[in-house]
């Protein structure tokens, strides 16, 4: 129980007996109320009013205080964190412990984008988790300027091992109901586990749309009933889990990982490393990349140190960087704590062959830095993937069985060039597709294909480092099942050389890792059909050349795409105001990413809608989408 807020409440009850004893005309004129059928003292003058001890204050409601699994007032708020998987642009808020409403409550302050609130349940519960059938919390709201604007948000739970969500609605419209006691009930045949959160999301900010700035959210007395509406208690000094898939949309996926036990920091300008061994150097050779897992305000870089018994030709001390603007040409992971620099990148600044010559690896940057790891492995093909579909094949066979489903054409339509087939599996090898044709459209290469070179039935697939997963590319299924073959293609089946069972079969399009990027700088926002954007600089149209990607991180229900408008002076042949999408069906074929946050065009996907050296003719780049929507950044990089 809360005895400070407890306490105020029962001051207000008695004060507010005292206002209800005064009554008289002043009380009337204050209060605008109707005083017809209020007893008012004689004339006689016989009666004088009680005056109260304290100053007159509105009439405060009596508050039951509340018996909460989770108030604060410990101070402790590890078992929270941003989850972003419920719903797209979500920021980076910060979470603190703060006084609000009487009381020490959960402060969530916004930093430009939508806030999101995860609670650890399984961590918090215990074996109770399963238990919980309705969470009730006070949501609280506090513009910058401390003028009320209502706002608004979701409850979500997140339910089995895939995190399923369902959401319910939460709204703050009046001023004198701010906080508001609002109430989550968990969905009939579903139940709290491992890994899952209950979620507050703050996504209509209208202090935000009115040009005041974000709105700051507070959450408190938070309380996880079981079915009987008994409290479950909460174990508050709990820490939130922060999902590590090991794929990052800007890294490649590595295989034969060695760390080479860099763990060392220095300041800003000065350089920190190790000598290496024969072994470690003969890691050093073309393909290979270097990963650095790092903490500094920017990126750091590799410096390469040489001896004099074996120098080499380009000089014995060189760093790995371009020393004008010190801009690295790494791939940096979107968190900014990790960067991955490719052997053929290195070579730009080292010379070819330079793994012969290195013989200590030093760390360098701007700023103060810290380094955790050093790794050197290989490129994966395994990719990050975008706009991905589930085709719902859950199955399972014996060693050489097959099973698998008739695919709809909507299905059939996802497989062209440029697509990714991604299967999750449980086998002691990885699996295979067969794809089945059908008289009606027969495949010139055969109505029964496997996509496995059939003498030793090794897979052209890509596992990744847990062989759970393994992916094929349209391209590389070409060898098996022909040119096209997507439109010749009526039923996938799976096959293995043992006892198999297959979790999901998805098709998406990859995220292609991109390097030297540069932010554009648009960040706004219109309604649905509408386009905003900015002109580009000359500095600007220069990135858009063959080999780049833009990516766009935005908020909206749906996916948004780019307008490329041209301008008279320099026209562009197509037009001058082009559509960066499919006007039949309105769904880009850039890839999104799995959170619905962000959007990756390649060069060439827009050049169908833009024509080829699109980059030389526009002079405007705007966004648009079917709903409202909001851009937070529009960033271009180099694909490899």
């Amino acid at each position: 129980m809360k005895t400070k807020k407890f306490l105020a409440l029962l001051l207000a009850a008695a004060m507010t007996i005292g206002l209800v004893a005064c009554g008289g005309d002043d009380a009337d004129k204050e209060t605008g109320k109707d005083s017809t059928n209020v007893e008012q003292p004689s004339d006689s003058g016989d009666v004088t009013p009680d005056t109260p001890d304290t100053p007159d204050t509105p009439d405060t409601p009596v508050v039951t205080p509340v018996d909460a699994s989770i108030d604060f007032e410990d101070g402790l708020f590890g078992f929270v964190g941003v989850n972003g998987k419920v719903v797209g642009g979500i920021g980076n808020p910060t979470f603190s412990v703060e006084d609000y409403a009487g009381s020490k409550a959960l402060k969530a302050t916004a930093d430009g984008k939508t806030i999101s609130v995860g609670f650890q349940v399984d961590a918090l519960l215990g074996d109770k988790v399963a238990d919980v059938k309705t969470v009730e919390l006070s949501i609280g709201i506090e513009s910058p300027t401390s003028d009320f604007y209502a706002c608004s948000g979701n409850l979500y739970g997140t339910y089995g091992e895939k995190n399923d969500k369902n959401a319910a609605p939460w709204s703050v419209y009046l001023e004198t109901a701010n906080p508001k006691t609002v109430t989550y009930t968990v969905p009939e045949g579903s139940a709290f586990g491992a890994t899952n959160n209950f979620v507050v999301t703050l996504e209509v900010d209208n202090a935000k749309t009115d040009g005041v700035g974000n709105t700051n959210l507070y959450i408190d007395n938070v309380v996880f009933k079981d079915a009987s509406g008994n409290k479950i208690e909460a174990d508050t000094s709990a820490m939130y889990l922060v999902e590590d898939t090991g794929l990052d949309p800007n890294l490649f996926v590595l295989n034969n990982v060695t760390d080479l036990g860099i763990a060392t920091s220095a300041a800003g300008w000065s350089q920190a490393g190790i000598t290496l061994t024969e072994e470690q150097k003969a890691l050093l050779v073309p393909g290979s990349v270097i990963e650095i897992e790092y903490s500094c305000s920017a990126p750091v870089w590799i410096v390469a140190v040489g001896s004099d018994a074996n120098p080499n030709p380009m000089g014995n001390w060189l760093r790995g960087i371009e020393q004008t603007g010190f801009i690295t040409n790494g791939y940096v992971s979107a968190d900014g704590t990790k960067i991955q620099y490719t052997y053929e990148q290195l070579a730009e600044f080292f010379g070819a062959d330079w793994g012969q010559y290195v013989d200590q690896f030093q760390i360098e940057g701007k700023e103060a830095w810290e380094v955790y790891s050093v790794k050197v492995g290989t490129k994966s093909n395994f990719a990050t993937l975008g706009s991905v579909t589930d085709l719902g094949i859950a199955t399972s066979a014996a060693g050489w069985s097959q099973a698998g489903i008739t695919l709809t054409e909507e299905q059939k339509a996802l497989l062209v060039p440029g697509s990714v087939i991604e299967i999750e599996y449980s086998c002691s090898a990885p699996v295979w597709i067969v794809a089945v044709g059908s008289d009606a459209n027969p495949n010139p290469m055969g109505n029964w294909l496997r996509g496995i070179e059939q003498t030793g039935f090794i897979t052209n697939g890509s596992v990744n480092a847990d062989g759970s997963v393994i992916q094929y590319t349209y391209e590389q299924l070409e060898e098996f099942f022909g040119a096209d073959w997507g439109q010749y293609v009526d039923q996938f089946q799976i096959e293995g050389k043992e006892a198999w069972e297959v979790y999901s079969v998805k098709v998406g399009k990859p995220v292609v890792q991109a390097h030297n990027v540069t932010d554009l700088g648009i960040a706004t926002s219109a309604a649905g059909w509408s386009q905003a954007g900015i002109v580009l600089t000359e500095d600007q149209k220069a990135l858009l050349a063959p080999g780049c990607v833009v990516t766009i991180e935005y908020a909206c229900v749906e996916p948004i795409w780019i307008v490329a408008v041209g301008s008279d002076a320099n026209p562009n042949p197509m037009g001058n105001w082009l559509r960066g999408v499919d006007q039949n069906t309105f769904i880009p074929d850039g890839a999104v990413y799995a959170d619905g946050t962000k959007i990756q065009f390649t060069y060439d996907q827009l050049a169908v809608y833009f024509g080829e050296n699109f980059g030389q003719y526009v002079d405007q780049f705007q966004c648009e989408g079917k709903e409202a929507w909001e851009v937070y950044s529009v960033k271009v990089g180099m694909a490899e």
